[in-house]
């Protein structure tokens, strides 16, 4: 398939044409922006035309230079390493590789390092021959599902250390073999792995197998965190709503506002895009744009908790202030770490497979990892 050339555009547009209720958007595109504003009070905020990279967008010169390399790798079959924190996009670098590739017609699927027993997930990547002891149907691999296609091993560096070295082997052979099999049967697949670790000191830790680490890293890119590309915050606030769909048109005034973008721009978003999504869909859904994205500080708008029940017996009593805390701290730090239950796991200095028993003894749900086929756009 063809490339697109990524080309900055020096000319400005309007991010939206954003038609009063009494003028539709075709009269709008026939009056001059000074008409438009005696009519309406409205001065429509310019920005620069956005570069883009599948779902992607910016318009700082460190994602031009991001793209043209995302795009150099999307010509080729070269193993690619994502590297960045947590909610800065690499799946969706991962998924934009993928559709610009000569693999865009096959399967892209996602598997999660992180967000599985590793039991669990050594089926999940390698597969099982079925029979009496697993279930009975026997289950590909993910990288026979992957066929032709490209493979996303998120959180990589979470894998257990013996997974990595048959991960390893598959890698380097080209052949995989099923938990239970007896032979090795052949794929063809690109591999594309990713990490908010530093993999390289994970490696220097002897938390990750040096030859696993230099087969991955064939190409190797970083996601800068957001706030390493504040100017292209106006971009993302735009790109964002689109995607939510907000259609109204005083909500999209005042989250294009000078205010509210400056706002914006002041936070570090240590949760990066994921954070900054989750905060603008919070204020169109409360329809208010001056809430802070700080979420202590949000949390501590809330109202004061309930009081002490002193009917209740001792022992009572505090079971249920000690489960309303195990609650509260799971949501608080879930919402900290945007709900990637890894990090969140290690922040609370628990083991992951706890962490998750205590998600589910309390009722709390994050996104189940599932295999995504992407053969067609969100």
């Amino acid at each position: 398939m063809p490339f697109k050339r990524l080309v900055a555009s020096r000319w400005k547009t309007p991010i939206r044409k954003m038609a009063p209720a009494n003028m539709t958007p075709r009269e709008r595109m026939e009056v001059s922006d000074d008409e438009f504003e005696g009519r309406t009070g409205v001065r429509e905020q310019l920005l620069p035309e956005p570069m883009r990279f599948g779902k992607m967008v910016g318009h700082s010169a460190s994602m031009g230079l991001l793209f043209e390399l995302l795009q150099r790798a999307a010509m080729n079959d070269a193993t690619v390493l994502i590297e960045g924190e947590t909610g800065t996009g690499k799946e969706a670098m991962a998924e934009a590789i993928h559709h610009e590739s000569l693999r865009h017609s096959g399967p892209f699927v996602v598997v999660d390092c992180g967000a599985m027993p590793p039991d669990l997930l050594e089926t999940e990547l390698f597969g099982h021959e079925g029979g009496a002891s697993r279930g009975g149907a026997p289950r590909q691999s993910a990288f026979e599902a992957a066929s032709r296609g490209t493979i996303f091993l998120d959180e990589i560096a979470e894998l257990r250390l013996d997974l990595q070295t048959k991960l390893w082997r598959v890698l380097d052979r080209g052949q995989v073999k099923r938990v239970g099999a007896t032979t090795y049967a052949k794929f063809d697949v690109r591999v594309i792995a990713a990490t908010q670790r530093r993999l390289r000191a994970e490696v220097h830790a002897k938390r990750f197998r040096s030859d696993l680490y230099y087969r991955l890293a064939v190409m190797q890119v970083r996601m800068p965190p957001l706030r390493e590309r504040m100017a292209d915050i106006p971009i993302l606030v735009d790109h964002i709503l689109g995607t939510l769909g907000v259609s109204d048109e005083r909500t999209l005034i005042a989250l294009h506002s000078q205010e509210f973008l400056d706002r914006v721009a002041r936070y570090r978003w240590p949760g990066n895009i994921r954070q900054l999504r989750n905060y603008i869909e919070r204020c169109v859904a409360l329809d208010n744009t001056s809430l802070s994205p700080n979420p202590e500080q949000s949390a501590s708008e809330r109202p004061p908790s309930e009081a002490i029940d002193i009917s209740e017996p001792l022992r009572t009593a505090r079971e249920q202030w000690v489960s309303t805390f195990e609650r509260r701290y799971l949501e608080a730090l879930l919402r900290k770490h945007n709900d990637n239950v890894s990090a969140a796991a290690r922040a609370a200095e628990v083991d992951r497979i706890h962490f998750y028993r205590l998600l589910w003894k309390h009722g709390l749900r994050v996104q189940a990892p599932e295999r995504q086929g992407a053969t067609n756009d969100e």
